[in-house]
């Protein structure tokens, strides 16, 4: 029931932000030919050595299979995303090239990870903008649900519109890696994403 609840709760707020979509997304939800299904945003990126500014997603972001569920910086035409949750992970690798194949949730994030902020806009309007430190867990979560954070409230991304998703480490810090070891992280929505109905 509750589930249920939170899906009516989502197709209620995609209609009150409907008219932010794309011309053909907006037509489909004022006639009511959309339907909402459960999702997942992700992307795990090697960040090792990142200091200042680093954009989590860009123009070579490829949607690969347990690496991220995006492709370059727009959802596809006629997908939005609304959600309610957000999860950030760690992890250390022995190489490059592995960030489809480690655990982000078990590992303490290190000091600098805690002290960035990850902000996520879109044409100039703020999607989030939160202190990793509020994000990350300090001991290893006991199930899926303790390893996101509640934002306690919708938040949501537009069909086809560039986004950023920016990873602001504090002023001089650099992710310097242990020895040996390459640095990854992991950013997770929750919530819903939009299809037709037919």
């Amino acid at each position: 029931m509750k589930n249920r609840e939170k899906v009516l709760a989502a197709i209620t707020f995609l209609l009150a932000v409907g008219s932010m979509m794309s011309n053909e997304l907006s037509g489909l939800i004022s006639t009511d030919n959309v339907r909402l299904t459960r999702h997942t945003v992700f992307v795990r990126k090697d960040v090792t050595n990142a200091g200042g500014a680093i954009r989590i997603i860009d123009e070579n972001t490829k949607k690969i299979d347990g690496v991220s569920s995006l492709s370059e910086t727009k959802l596809p035409k006629n997908q939005t995303v609304i959600f309610d949750k957000i999860a950030i992970g760690f992890a250390e690798g022995d190489a490059v090239g592995k960030a489809g194949a480690l655990d982000y949730t078990s590992a303490k994030a290190p000091a600098i990870l805690r002290n960035a902020n990850i902000v996520i806009t879109q044409n100039g309007r703020e999607v989030l903008d939160l202190p990793l430190a509020d994000l990350t867990k300090v001991t290893s979560p006991t199930s899926q649900d303790d390893y996101y954070h509640d934002l306690e409230g919708f938040n949501f991304l537009v069909d086809d519109q560039p986004m950023e998703w920016v990873l602001r480490f504090p002023n001089g810090e650099v992710f310097a890696p242990a020895a040996g070891k390459f640095n990854y992280i992991e950013v997770r929505l929750q919530g819903f994403k939009s299809s037709r109905k037919q």
